[in-house]
């Protein structure tokens, strides 16, 4: 069962949040001694003792970076909240659902990227310039997806439709012509389907 947290261990809590987002890396239990000041590891060691007893935490004694956050609070995500409540901390485990990660939130492979978007041409479908599309490279696109495409050497987001050896490029912005395209060209390359639309205001 989770609990609140002092001052000190929520500080500790924070460094340790802090160091895996620069670093992608948790700290060790040195490190922590060291940031604060302790006289000796064992003072950290108690902290992350009682992180781990309260939920926030989990060790795995065999490794040197043994710490993993909660997956509630992951520092690698967005925690997405229940319910706002003025007078109480806005991160804790029983008030946090999950972590928004563009890694879990897209299925992300080896072969997953993403690229900005340049140009209105698909404002139809809520897709705007300046917007990143995140695409599955080389997955098969079906007749009618979209699809992140390659055309002379810059990348473009489309709606597909195949005519036998040609395959024509469809915007979706109702005054942008179609682009019809022999899918062997030298000069087009399907990148493949698009996932998803990442904004920032």
């Amino acid at each position: 069962m989770t609990k609140g947290l002092t001052d000190r261990q929520k500080e500790v809590f924070d460094f340790i949040c802090d160091t895996m987002r620069k670093e992608v890396r948790p700290p060790t239990v040195r490190e922590i001694a060291d940031h604060f000041g302790f006289r000796s590891p064992k003072a950290a060691s108690d902290h992350l003792a009682a992180l781990e007893r309260k939920g926030y935490i989990a060790r795995n004694t065999r490794k040197a970076r043994n710490i993993t956050v909660c997956e509630e609070l992951s520092p690698q995500g967005i925690p997405v909240i229940q319910k706002i409540e003025p007078d109480k901390p806005l991160q804790t485990p029983q008030n946090c659902e999950g972590s928004l990660n563009v890694t879990n939130l897209f299925e992300v492979s080896q072969n997953t990227f993403a690229f900005l978007v340049k140009g209105d041409c698909m404002e139809n479908l809520g897709i705007f310039d300046g917007d990143y599309v995140v695409v599955e490279y080389g997955a098969n696109v079906e007749e009618g997806e979209v699809a992140g495409v390659q055309l002379d050497g810059e990348n473009h987001i489309q709606r597909i439709h195949y005519k036998g050896n040609e395959i024509e490029l469809l915007s979706e912005d109702g005054k942008t012509k179609s682009t019809v395209v022999d899918r062997n060209s030298p000069d087009f390359q399907m990148l493949g389907p698009v996932k998803g639309v990442i904004r920032k205001f």
